[in-house]
């Protein structure tokens, strides 16, 4: 193929978009109804006739989707180019990159990192709520959109409730090693497998390498019997709620994985909104508190209970502008507030603790807000004379 071609008496092909072991995909143009596509291309060996069957699937699987974050799948047929059959797929073209491509300057802002993942999972709910397991969740299948949305592309492999779009080979491993579910690497393939797939590149866009490293067997081996590092060993920003997420994406038995994408999307988007959404993170108040010991408590350190507790206005008399009124209240006895909660923790006092000294009690004070850390609580400590 080459710049100029026209396929099949209709697709210009334009420029060369990408290739691989199946032929190449061209950005062309359709003149029937004058718009831009991307076409792949099957040639040589990939243009048997097996290869040609998992394209007409990928046409099937893929052109039955309709989502923001799945490619779409225009036209499939066969045409002969000098002499030779061929396959072709039409698609929408897609103006961005692949998320290999981003992921060679290093990892993501997290923020954008969650966006992506998030996409995905949204088109992994759409995907496995019509039966279907993609199968081959990585970096190279995820289109990064020019305004930042992420679309999932190469339905080749999916994998359907339907047995006749089963057109898998026992013994022939599909998918890519680095990012293959335990349970993959043996051929079984399901829903939880997309999952941990989309947890293994959540891991590389957070910290810029893959959870497992060597060669494809090395990796099967570490995929199976080995743990990753904590994403906040290797990057320390990472939100804790984020690397227990990744942690459960990528754990080894598929029943401990999150319940569906639908959850996995709906706890990334509660992350962002936590940590980097528009109204960002505020740490809680701190507070003051006074108690009182003996003398003996103080020289020996001993263990106090404390009592906090936090007030609020009283609702009985809090609009009242009648001050007698508001005084003879009885739900506050006049001091205009009420009792909101109280809680009581144990405080281990320094030995030797002096008159009027304080202690600091961290993440004790007021909630923060937002995702926010608590305040901290200041004791004043008091001894008996």
């Amino acid at each position: 193929m080459q710049e100029g071609t026209v396929l099949d008496g209709r697709y210009r092909l334009i420029q060369s978009i990408g290739a691989g072991g199946f032929g190449q995909v061209w950005a062309a143009h359709d003149p029937k109804i004058d718009r831009l596509v991307a076409v792949k291309v099957l040639t040589g060996h990939a243009s048997s006739s097996r290869q040609v069957a998992r394209f007409a699937r990928e046409a099937a699987v893929a052109g039955g989707l309709a989502h923001p974050n799945i490619v779409t799948v225009h036209d499939f047929g066969s045409a002969t180019h000098k002499g030779q059959a061929c396959a072709y797929l039409v698609m929408e073209l897609l103006p961005g990159k692949p998320l290999s491509d981003v992921l060679k300057t290093g990892r993501l802002p997290l923020p954008k990192a969650l966006h992506v993942a998030a996409c995905v999972a949204d088109a992994l709910t759409a995907a496995h709520g019509e039966g279907l397991t993609h199968r081959d969740i990585k970096p190279s299948n995820i289109i990064i959109r020019s305004r930042g949305q992420a679309t999932v592309v190469d339905f080749g492999i999916t994998k359907s409730s339907d047995e006749r779009h089963d057109i898998t080979t026992t013994g022939v491993l599909i998918g890519t090693p680095a990012y293959m579910a335990p349970e993959a690497l043996a051929g079984t393939f399901d829903h939880p497998s997309d999952l941990y797939s989309l947890g293994c590149v959540l891991f590389e866009m957070v910290t810029g390498r893959h959870p497992f490293t060597g060669s494809s067997w090395q990796m099967a081996n570490q995929h199976i019997n080995e743990q990753p590092a904590p994403l906040r060993t290797l990057r320390p920003d990472t939100p804790a709620e984020l690397e227990r997420l990744v942690t459960q994406l990528l754990a080894k038995d598929p029943a401990q994985r999150p319940a569906s994408a639908r959850r996995v999307r709906d706890i990334l988007k509660e992350i962002n909104d936590r940590h980097f959404g528009a109204t960002p993170p505020s740490r809680g108040r701190d507070l003051a508190h006074h108690i009182q010991v003996s003398g003996a408590e103080a020289a020996a350190g001993a263990i106090i209970p404390v009592r906090i507790t936090s007030r609020k206005a009283c609702p009985a008399c809090a609009t009242r502008t009648d001050e007698t009124a508001a005084r003879s209240c009885t739900a506050c006895k006049g001091e205009g507030q009420v009792i909101r909660e109280q809680h009581t923790h144990k405080v281990r006092l320094p030995a030797g603790i002096k008159d009027s000294q304080k202690v600091r009690l961290r993440e004790l004070g007021g909630p923060g807000q937002h995702g926010g850390a608590p305040g901290d609580m200041y004791l004043t400590v008091h001894v008996d004379a």
